[in-house]
């Protein structure tokens, strides 16, 4: 029996025909254009140096073409699992392909299977060897650090894997501007939050939690705090407002926290705490993952004319940026009672 997470031949044939049709007449055109130049080099005795710059922008191109839509086929076939992933709010045991490491390496092996067939189609002489060192010399100028940086941070996250495609983490760094807060007075991690998506040689893919895409090099990636998170994960959340001085501060009081008790206790499809291996946070006596604890509401501050509240209690991670205000909407008759008629 396959495994429903593993690749098989299905899998593969099914990626095969998802390849635009576009693949193949991308490929004849470049055995087509390579003839072509090496029918001219021969009848208009053009030269060497010439040729190998043309078959080396006939392949270039060509190569990054299929390329392009290989790794379109594989992209496409990973959202879908990684919708479904979603959509059912359950830890998913992603293939290797989809991994980011498989994809990493995928990528790397397919840019350096280019460069082989570029160095066969110009024959491997020195001449075309010294030409396709020139240009990459060129390109490796331009580019410099950041190109290294890069190029050298996404290898090591796909060695290390300080996280992989689907997971749910913030990425904080120095090169991010950084927003500190006025109220309340309390310290918070500035970054980007959201799933990761993808990876290439250069860049990482988050699909941010506003919906938008945000695309990340390694270089900033690898030199960066990263805050992982499962979406069963409990999170702790901290939170005050203030209500104007009510009448009766005990009566409020109890009524506020009758309302936390009420928003944010476990649903019965919550694990408490939730299921976690200590192999997930290393094998060298990780702590465990925070459970649930009751809420609390305490009195922050006072002054003359409004009390300061203070809430913190555990809610899921992936409820998270909802939770204040379900408890906000659930607390308004409390803090603004209707005024009899």
């Amino acid at each position: 029996m396959t495994n429903e997470h593993t690749p098989d031949k299905w899998q593969v044939r099914r990626l095969l025909r998802a390849l635009p049709w576009t693949t193949v007449v991308w490929i004849i055109l470049a055995v087509g254009l390579l003839s072509g130049i090496d029918f001219a080099a021969h009848y208009y005795k053009l030269p060497p140096e010439e040729v190998s710059i043309l078959r080396i922008l006939v392949v270039a191109l060509a190569g990054l073409r299929v390329i392009h839509n290989i790794e379109g086929a594989l992209a496409r076939h990973r959202s879908h699992r990684l919708e479904q992933m979603v959509r059912s709010g359950q830890a998913y045991q992603l293939a290797w392909q989809d991994s980011v490491t498989g994809i990493y390496l995928i990528r790397l092996l397919l840019y350096a299977g280019l460069a082989l067939i570029v160095i066969v189609v110009v024959g491997g002489t020195f001449s075309g060897v010294l030409v396709g060192g020139t240009m990459l010399s060129v390109v490796l100028g331009v580019a410099g650090q950041s190109f290294f940086g890069n190029f050298f941070g996404g290898l090591a996250v796909a060695l290390f894997k300080p996280f992989d495609v689907g997971d749910h983490v913030q990425i904080v760094a120095w090169q991010f501007p950084m927003m500190p807060e006025t109220y309340p007075h309390q310290l918070r991690a500035q970054g980007y939050r959201g799933v990761v998506r993808d990876i290439n040689l250069f860049y990482s893919e988050l699909r941010l939690d506003d919906g938008q895409l945000f695309r990340v090099p390694n270089g900033v990636v690898i030199t960066g705090g990263l805050i992982r998170s499962l979406p069963n994960d409990w999170a702790r959340i901290v939170f005050r407002f203030d209500v104007a001085v009510p009448a009766h501060v005990g009566d409020t009081m109890g009524k506020l926290e009758e309302a936390a008790r009420r928003q944010f206790r476990p649903r019965p499809e919550e694990p408490v705490p939730p299921p976690d291996s200590p192999e997930a946070d290393g094998k060298h006596g990780a702590a465990p993952p925070f459970g649930w604890d009751p809420p609390v509401v305490l009195i922050a501050d006072i002054s003359l004319t409004a009390v300061s509240f203070e809430v913190r209690a555990s809610v899921p991670q992936r409820l998270r940026d909802h939770a204040k205000a379900d408890f906000f909407a659930d607390i308004l008759p409390i803090v603004y009672p209707a005024k009899p008629t």
